[in-house]
């Protein structure tokens, strides 16, 4: 390699650049001032041409950000390594790159603030970052390092949370970190050590529930819905506000968790009658139940409304709602409520039977059975179970035509491949043994069981595995790193169907389920088998069809009746049947708009205002399910439709 300097406008730009998206130009100019305060810290790599040229080969960012800095110079690396691996080096330069995480921002920012004297100013200059991201960094230094780890996996808190977290004391975001993650903890580990698993992505943190617990807020007695028995009962303490206004109760406590936990007490024992027990949704907002809608401002108020109770989160007060109970087509399919009494409390949020953790496993392992499966079957497979199974595997979550599979730079993709070995000259090779082979070669390249919602195949690749018994295949999945994935209820279960005797903790019932199976056994959980995919996607086919009916009805639900010939001939207008013989009409104001709505009435057939409501409705819940995901907030879809209620009106037009 050779060190040169030279003019960067005189660079060719590379035509295999792996990056062949537009610039960003605001990021360009970022850099460009960011070499101007301290210079281009790695020069690009060029190849000289036989004319003396020199292309880039890795460093177009590098060269436009100099010449938008307006350099004359800059050091460049002309390379004398073989031209094929040009690419590799192009390729690989920018995918291996990793960004610093927060924390070591962090500490790179507080090491130039000490070692070095450095400015914000001159550090904001340098990463070409604002003054307001060095502040929320800073907050970074008072942090609990289990806490830190999370914010560096990427499943840190919001800036008003960290805000109160960096607040609090090293030792009491310990002692919450500590009883927040008591069960998750091994059981001879430390909780307050306890970290987030990066391969399980359920595994994250209530950085709301932990920030309030750390927050020194006053929670007013006034604002209380709770008597003193239970204030005692859940250990809330007064304390006198001795400069609050005279004649008023100025009763405070600063524990915001026993504060919590008593109005959860008052919402779960002592809801006025028919009031309705309402959860938090996931942005802190009230959640309607199954069954109910929210009253907004502009409806009208009916008999059957009753209110809603839910603890806002932010101030812990108990806020009111009101509700109606939701009409029977408006719960699609659901038993409409018949009377107001309260609902039931929702039971607390269970750990799951198996962690993600666990089913990211599983999905390996059934992929690995599913694939030794069709390796069996692959010299004599039945032509129509393979055609049933390419079938199955193209209609997998996986499978995009407009986005293969990602291969190595360069390398052909195995359907590239087996087309390229099935038609070298154009023509199919009718060889069944070569055909079996290359078909069950693409269908262990694309159906698998992984749990990925980009890349996995969802429930086909398991009916796949059922059509070439995989469950046959399936190892033995009594080891400590999978038993570990289930919850001490699911894993005594399973000790259960073993016969195995309770045990005290799910340490000991692992244990014993090794120890039953022994080295040699087999063992494989009922839900970790192949067999449950056909109830569910016994249901996801009966979805469907509903789903389609429902569509096909809106659609046309009357075209029939409408496209019968000459059905509504007699509802010609007088200009249309003039105009038919040739003959001038009378005066437009000769037919007044009350003759003609009593002739439209006089012909309308026998039940049309009621058809007409039905289509109404009909692209009412279209419209709302197309402007507003089926994710959203239902009260949103419900404000979408009652507004367009108020502007649409169906006319039907003669045929």
């Amino acid at each position: 390699m050779e060190l040169r300097v030279v003019d960067p406008k005189t660079l060719l730009d590379n035509p295999e650049n792996p990056r062949t998206s537009a610039p960003n130009v605001e990021a360009d100019r970022r850099l460009a001032h960011n070499i101007k305060v301290v210079g281009l810290l790695q020069a690009p790599l060029v190849r000289e041409l036989p004319d003396g040229q020199l292309m880039i080969v890795a460093g177009h960012r590098r060269r436009r950000a100099c010449v938008l800095a307006k350099m004359r110079e800059m050091h460049v690396i002309v390379t004398s390594s073989d031209e094929k691996l040009d690419g590799l080096a192009a390729g690989s330069e920018n995918i291996i790159r990793e960004a610093m995480t927060q924390s070591e921002q962090w500490r790179f920012v507080d090491k130039a603030r000490r070692e070095k004297a450095y400015t914000d100013a001159q550090i904001s200059r340098a990463l070409m970052v604002t003054p307001a991201y060095l502040k929320r960094l800073s907050l970074l230094a008072g942090l609990h390092d289990p806490i830190l780890h999370a914010i560096d996996m990427g499943r840190g808190p919001d800036f008003n949370d960290l805000k109160v977290i960096a607040a609090a004391p090293v030792e009491e975001q310990r002692a919450a970190w500590a009883e927040m993650f008591a069960e998750m903890a091994e059981e001879d580990a430390d909780p307050a050590e306890y970290r987030l698993n990066a391969e399980d992505p359920e595994d994250t943190v209530p950085w709301r529930e932990l920030a309030r617990f750390l927050k020194q807020a006053r929670y007013m007695a006034v604002d209380a819905r709770f008597d003193e028995a239970t204030a005692k009962a859940c250990g809330v303490v007064w304390t006198e506000d001795l400069f609050g206004e005279g004649g008023k109760d100025n009763r405070f406590t600063e524990d915001g968790s026993a504060y919590a936990a008593a109005q959860e007490q008052w919402l779960a024992d002592c809801l006025p009658e028919g009031g309705v027990r309402m959860e938090v949704g996931d942005y802190g907002q009230a959640a309607a139940p199954d069954g109910y809608k929210r009253v907004l401002h502009w409806m009208a108020a009916e008999e059957t409304d009753l209110m809603g109770y839910f603890l806002n989160p932010n101030t812990l007060k108990i806020d009111e709602i009101p509700l109606r109970p939701q009409a029977l087509e408006e719960q699609e399919g659901t038993v409409p409520p018949r009377s107001i009494a309260p609902a039931s409390v929702a039971a607390p949020k269970e750990r799951a039977a198996i962690s993600g953790t666990g089913l990211t496993m599983l999905g390996q392992i059934r992929t690995q059975a599913l694939h030794a499966a069709l390796d069996a079957v692959a010299e004599d497979v039945d032509p129509w179970d393979l055609v049933a199974a390419l079938l199955l595997a193209l209609g997998g979550q996986n499978v995009k035509v407009h986005t293969p599979e990602q291969e190595h730079y360069g390398q052909m993709t195995r359907r590239e491949t087996a087309l390229a070995t099935l038609f070298p000259e154009g023509v199919l090779i009718r060889e069944p043994a070569l055909l079996r082979q290359e078909a069950v070669a693409v269908l262990k390249n694309v159906a698998n069981c992984t749990i990925s919602q980009h890349s996995g195949s969802g429930l086909t690749a398991q009916l796949m595995g059922l059509l070439f018994d995989a469950d046959a295949q399936m190892p033995n999945m009594a080891f400590d790193d999978f038993l570990k994935c289930f919850s001490k209820p699911a894993i005594m279960e399973a000790g259960k169907a073993l016969k195995l005797l309770p045990r005290n903790t799910g340490k000991e019932m692992r244990t014993a389920i090794m120890a039953h199976v022994g080295a040699d056994g087999r063992w494989v959980p009922e839900q970790a088998g192949f067999g449950p995919a056909i109830d569910e996607w016994k249901a996801e086919l009966t979805a469907m069809v509903r789903n389609a009916e429902r569509l096909a009805s809106m659609r046309g639900g009357h075209e029939a009746d409408d496209e019968e010939e000459g059905e509504f001939d007699h509802l010609l207008t007088v200009e249309e049947e003039l105009y038919e013989t040739g003959q001038e009409g009378p005066d437009e104001a000769e037919t007044t708009p009350t003759e003609t709505a009593d002739a439209g009435e006089a012909h309308d057939p026998e039940g049309r205002e009621e058809d007409s409501a039905e289509v109404k409705d009909a692209l009412l819940e279209q419209a709302g399910r197309v402007l507003v995901p089926d994710d959203a907030n239902p009260d949103a879809r419900a404000a979408v439709k009652a507004h367009l209620d108020s502007h649409l009106e169906v006319v039907r037009i003669a045929a």
